[in-house]
């Protein structure tokens, strides 16, 4: 895991939030949970935009990996957007939780679904 000095974190926020008026260290207080409970939602909206922004190595090391775990809620999946890439943090949080796993998409339904995407059928006179 990526660490990074405290320096590199307000960077970080900085670029992550460059259209808020919050201030970066007041944020990085709340992402460690020093400022209480009384922040919650703070934190939690915090944390759907790091997901939605951030490089996985940059969000472990901002946050840490059971941060990650406690706060991956099916709320904070509703949350993020696009939908594509609340799938993939869906699965690499379900390998991190020891979760099963969904099946492989590339069985014969999945092959049905998508085969006349790419395939035209207009030569077909049948």
């Amino acid at each position: 895991m990526l660490n990074l000095s405290y320096e590199e974190k307000i960077d970080l926020l900085r670029s992550l939030n460059w259209d808020s008026v919050e201030d970066c260290k007041t944020m990085l207080a709340v992402i460690e949970g020093q400022n209480g409970p009384s922040d919650a939602s703070v934190r939690e909206r915090l944390f759907v935009r790091s997901l939605e922004r951030l490089p996985w190595h940059y969000l472990t090391a901002l946050w840490g990996i059971d941060a990650i775990k406690e706060l991956y809620t099916l709320k904070c999946a509703n949350s993020i957007w696009p939908k594509e890439r609340r799938r993939h943090f869906d699965f690499a949080l379900a390998v991190l939780r020891g979760d099963p796993l969904p099946d492989a998409r590339w069985g014969t339904e999945y092959y049905k679904s998508k085969r006349y995407r790419f395939f035209s059928d207009r030569g077909n006179s049948s």
